[in-house]
């Protein structure tokens, strides 16, 4: 099998949390809508529509597309403003060692795939994994473990032999539920015991340190 290794990609790779808290809460305030940032940070890690709902009862379908589509506007045009200052310290250099360790790199995220695809080619992260898998691309997104079963399909790797990396409860919760090994990262959303406490094999609190681990699968 495949020497593989999956992460996460807001919070994981990018410093992208904050931009998302800040961006969502903002387009539910102009729209009349009382949220803080602070609301959304447990939310992160889910698909998109479903932490709006979270955040408020929509009984207006196309309210909330227009609403989801002002956040994502605003969230494109901080990330574009702040493009390869988003990577988070040490994450060239751990892809780069994964590599040549002969890891096969992917991505999981709960964004869209437009969404991810913005973000990885603004940060210059483009081009660096073998897969990406988006919330397109499943029936059913985090924390459901779809999206990092076809990641692990596409690699061609075992899931008890595999990690999964995320700084999202829900990534926890994903990558057990698939039967993965589940390797927190204190970059983003959630604290080193919220983590744990969500399934977490191991929390790390840096890029540099998943290598290491990674290696004795």
């Amino acid at each position: 099998m495949t020497r593989a290794i999956l992460f996460d990609l807001d919070g994981t790779l990018t410093d992208t949390v904050p931009i998302i808290a800040r961006t969502i809460s903002q387009a539910l305030v102009d729209n009349g809508i009382a949220c803080q940032p602070e609301d959304v940070y447990p939310l992160i890690g889910r698909p998109t529509e479903v932490a709006f709902r979270a955040l408020h009862d929509f009984d207006d379908d196309a309210q909330l597309e227009r609403i989801i589509a002002e956040y994502r506007v605003a969230a494109d045009a901080e990330v574009e403003s702040a493009g390869a200052e988003l990577v988070l310290p040490g994450v060239h250099a751990m892809l780069e060692d994964l590599r040549a360790d002969g890891f096969a790199v992917g991505i999981v995220t709960a964004k869209a795939t437009a969404t991810a695809t913005h973000l990885l080619r603004n940060a210059g992260l483009d081009g660096l994994f073998d897969t990406v898998i988006s919330t397109d691309d499943v029936a059913n997104g985090k924390p459901a473990p779809d999206a990092a079963v076809l990641g692990l399909d596409r690699l061609g790797a075992e899931a008890a032999q595999t990690w999964y990396v995320g700084d999202a409860l829900t990534d926890m919760e994903m990558a057990k539920a698939a039967g993965m090994r589940a390797m927190g990262i204190t970059t983003g959303a959630a604290r080193r015991q919220e983590l744990l406490d969500a399934g977490a094999d191991v929390v790390v609190d840096h890029a540099s340190e998943v290598l290491p681990l990674a290696r004795m699968v």
